[in-house]
This record gives C-alpha cells, structure tokens and sequence, in this order.
C-alpha cells in the first residue's frame, strides 16, 4: 500500500471510529484511491450509518464499495457475545487460548 493510501485508509478507520461504528470486523482495503469496506457491524443502525459516511463523497475517492452486512445476534460463540471475526475467523480470545494450549509446563 502507498503512503496516500494508508493515509486514507486511515482517515476512513478514523472516521468510523468518530461516528460510533465499531469496526473490529470490518476490512478496509484501498488500492490506488479504491476503496472496498467489507464485513460486517453489528447492527441495521450502524449499517445506515456506515453506508452514510461512506456515501457523503467527504474522502475525495471514486466511489467507495460497501460490501458490508449486519452480523446476526445468533452467530456469536461464546457466552460474553463476543463471536468471531468474519474477516479474520478468530475471537479476540483465540490468540491468547492458543499459545497457552501449547503450554506443557
């Protein structure tokens, strides 16, 4: 990725950020000015909100494609309803879980 790419995927993950989006599960991917928004958020609410940012032309870029859906209440595995991430398949706590796992002390 090229520095103004990075700088605006920065400036799209910042923004998420101020507008109360929670984009732990969403990939933000720019390739030359193109930017691709791809997973999913955790509400309809956000989802309007997300497509409303992304819509409001406030990048400068071409038109932005929003591959994103809301995350089903159902498609959580673990009590806490923290579920896995659809863009990277792994909970906050696998990391974690794993190294100890490999633990044989």
């Amino acid at each position: 990725m090229n520095e103004r790419d990075e700088r605006l995927r920065d400036a799209i993950t910042d923004t998420l950020t101020k507008m109360s989006i929670d984009a732990r599960n969403l990939a933000v991917e720019v390739v030359n000015g193109a930017v691709i928004v791809k997973g999913t958020v955790g509400s309809d609410d956000s989802l309007h909100r997300l497509q409303n940012v992304l819509a409001e032309g406030r990048f400068g870029t071409r038109p932005i494609a929003c591959q994103v859906g809301v995350l089903p209440t159902a498609a959580t595995d673990s009590l806490d309803g923290r579920g896995r991430s659809p863009v990277t398949g792994t909970s906050a706590d696998s990391a974690h879980e794993s190294r100890h796992q490999l633990d044989k002390s």
